[in-house]
C-alpha cells in the first residue's frame, strides 16, 4: 500500500474531510488531494506529526511505498549537499576576499600571515570541494 492509500485510510477512518485532514498538518485541501492521488507526498516533518496525530508508527505509513522512500533519501541527500555548498563557498570566498584585500596593503609580517590563512582558507574549501564531488557521483551512480 502506497502513501496515499495510507493518508486516505487514515482520514476516512477518522471521519475527516480533506479540508480538515490539511488544516491539521498547515496544508490545504488540494495538497491533501495531491497526497491521496500520489501527485506528492508530504515531506518528513508532515510524516511524523501524522505519526504522532494518529499515533501510527512511521514503519507502517512508509511501507511497501518505495517511491515515496527514494523521495525522503533524495530530499535528504540535496539538503546534505547544500549544506556542504554553503561550507564550501563561505571558505574559498573568505579566503579569496582575505588573499585579493591583502595585495594592496603594505608589506609586513601581519600581511603575510594573513595571506597564508586565506590561502590555507581557499585549500580547505577545494579539498571539501573535492569530497563532496565524490559523495555526489557515488548518489548518482548508486541511483542510477
Amino acid at each position: 500500500m502506497n502513501i496515499g492509500n495510507q493518508i486516505l485510510n487514515i482520514r476516512k477512518e477518522k471521519q475527516l474531510t480533506q479540508e480538515e485532514f490539511g488544516g491539521l498538518f498547515h496544508v490545504t485541501r488540494q495538497t491533501v488531494s495531491n497526497w491521496e492521488n500520489g501527485k506528492s507526498y508530504p515531506d518528513l516533518q508532515t510524516l511524523v506529526s501524522m505519526s504522532n496525530q494518529f499515533e501510527i508508527s512511521l514503519d507502517t505509513l512508509l511501507k511497501e511505498d518505495s517511491k515515496m522512500v527514494q523521495s525522503i533519501d533524495k530530499e535528504r541527500a540535496l539538503g546534505i549537499i547544500k549544506r556542504e555548498k554553503s561550507i564550501i563557498d563561505f571558505f574559498t570566498g573568505a579566503g579569496t576576499g582575505i588573499v585579493l584585500s591583502c595585495l594592496f596593503s603594505p608589506d609586513s609580517m601581519v600581511r603575510t600571515t594573513v595571506i597564508i590563512v586565506g590561502i590555507i582558507m581557499i585549500g580547505i574549501g577545494w579539498y571539501k570541494k573535492s569530497k563532496s564531488d565524490k559523495k555526489v557521483f557515488q548518489y548518482i551512480k548508486k541511483h542510477d
